[in-house]
């Protein structure tokens, strides 16, 4: 059993799986609070995390799951793994069960999760973390990382001090003085989740594809006219300046595809969150990711018409409207909206 400080994983799902096993892997006292289907298979089959080349196997006895947030009152730190669509309920039980000054490691989409959860949770300590990388789920405790990428995490002397172990593993956790602008490269990034959902396609095929990344290429360069609204300087998660990844992502599909699909490590079947999220029937996080950019384009006057169709278009999804789209009919939704002037 590890002597450091306990962290428990509230939201154990593909994300939280794979940070909470990957760092129970590297001999951090882990708990997990997940939904009763978790609960079970990790019960009955114990848990397996494979990246970065490496693989883990848990028995049963090896993982302590539930599905009740009591075991928050043992925490030092939680790591927030849920949708942000689920921050309300998630501050309820934190509220009810955790200590005082508890350090919150929120590991979101989004770019505003400390400004929203501050006053949710008024007595505990926010610090901002963010996974770049995707993460499949086979079964509800077997998780794998699809892409490339290491948590990125907030200054904070006691989150150093406790996942100093895994300097020495493949998933080290790097820490930064500014957040923000890792925050939106990150959502530069997402924008990306609601065209895989929609293409109904892997991200593989999805990103094989250059008429798919053309749009993604047209609500990143509007993503980046936003961040210079907001005087946002993004900051290089990867082998790219971002604002050169929009024109890298019109490249022709033979050098891409042999360029950007292996710099990225994108597995053949890999599928963004959201993608999920269609096929279980949950809603999305769309107004955190693509609704961001039409909220901060709206105040400061930034036209982001491709960005206001996607959000549309996922939205009309979760009521029940058509899920499957061509990259054509959406890249025509756009060039209809822009002739109309919207905004």
């Amino acid at each position: 059993m590890s002597a450091g400080p306990r962290i428990v994983i509230f939201g154990a799902g593909s994300i939280g799986c794979h940070v909470g096993l990957t760092w129970l892997a590297a001999g951090l006292d882990i708990r997990f609070v997940g939904r009763p289907s978790v609960v079970q298979a990790a019960a009955d089959e114990g848990a397996c995390v494979e990246g970065d080349d490496e693989s883990h196997l848990f028995a049963p006895m090896d993982l302590v799951v539930s599905d009740r947030p009591d075991i928050l009152a043992d925490a030092d730190i939680i790591a927030l793994c849920v949708k942000t669509t689920d921050d309300l309920e998630a501050a309820r039980a934190i509220t009810a069960h955790a200590r005082p000054g508890t350090i919150i490691l929120s590991l979101q989409n989004g770019v505003e999760n400390a400004s929203r959860l501050q006053p949710l949770l008024p007595g505990m300590t926010i610090v901002e973390g963010m996974v770049p990388y995707n993460v499949i789920r086979p079964t509800p405790t077997h998780v794998r990382k699809t892409s490339a990428g290491n948590i990125i995490v907030a200054r904070n002397a006691v989150l150093e001090a406790a996942l100093a172990p895994l300097k020495s593993t493949a998933s080290p956790v790097e820490f930064v003085d500014e957040m923000r602008a890792v925050k939106w490269s990150k959502l530069l990034l997402n924008l990306n989740n609601p065209l895989n959902a929609l293409s109904g396609l892997t991200l593989h095929e999805q990103l094989s594809d250059c008429a798919w990344r053309r749009l993604l290429a047209t609500l990143q360069s509007e993503c980046l006219e936003v961040m210079s609204a907001e005087d946002i300087e993004p900051a290089k998660l990867g082998p790219l300046p971002p604002r050169l990844i929009p024109h890298f992502l019109t490249t022709p599909d033979w050098f891409f595809n042999r360029t950007g699909l292996k710099l990225q490590k994108i597995t053949r079947d890999a599928r963004s969150s959201m993608a999920d999220d269609f096929a279980a029937g949950r809603r999305t996080e769309i107004d955190f990711l693509n609704g961001t950019v039409v909220g901060h384009g709206r105040r400061h006057g930034v036209p982001c018409p491709a960005n206001e169709t996607v959000v549309d278009l996922v939205k009309h999804a979760e009521c029940g409207a058509r899920k499957s789209w061509k990259a054509g009919e959406i890249a025509e939704l756009i060039n209809r909206r822009m002739a109309g002037g919207a905004s």
